[in-house]
């Protein structure tokens, strides 16, 4: 185990990629903040996901235990996640148990403060029709019908 000389040069050089990407777009510090309270949730017995999302393509998100998926094993772009030639901030999608995700917040505002932290959410969408097709599904009506319904609106 000879640490990071012993890295294969393709690894070594994602790595070096996704450091430097990192910390010239000024994203250390999330990337710690997040590895923080993740640590922290496992440590308290709460169930994290594996990683979800663009983060999964991440080599030091995944060296860091951010996620749990190798993105070089699975052939994943970092590029998809944080990419220096578009200044935007990067997203981390992190799912967390029902009963232990309000323990991993309490975490959070009392270790940053309540001024520092925000509940983000994203809500989906779905068109009319598709939503009426997706209900007749669900209730065993025949295509035809759910089509036919589908098309009033």
């Amino acid at each position: 185990d000879g640490g990071v000389d012993s890295l294969e040069p393709r690894i070594k050089e994602r790595l070096d990629f996704e450091l430097f990407t990192i910390r010239t777009m000024g994203f250390a510090g999330y990337f710690l903040i997040t590895q923080d309270f993740i640590n922290k949730g496992r440590e308290i017995g709460v169930m994290v996901g594996p990683g979800r999302g663009s983060a999964a393509g991440s080599a030091v998100a995944y060296c860091i235990g951010i996620t749990n998926i190798d993105p070089i094993k699975y052939d994943l772009l970092f590029e998809r996640f944080l990419n220096p030639d578009r200044k935007s901030m990067p997203d981390i999608d992190t799912d967390f148990d029902d009963e232990g995700r309000q323990r991993v917040i309490d975490y959070v505002v009392d270790k940053y403060g309540r001024n520092q932290v925000a509940q983000i959410v994203t809500y989906g969408t779905m068109a009319a029709k598709t939503s009426i097709r997706d209900a007749a599904r669900v209730m065993d009506l025949p295509l035809a019908d759910a089509d036919r319904l589908a098309k009033l609106v």
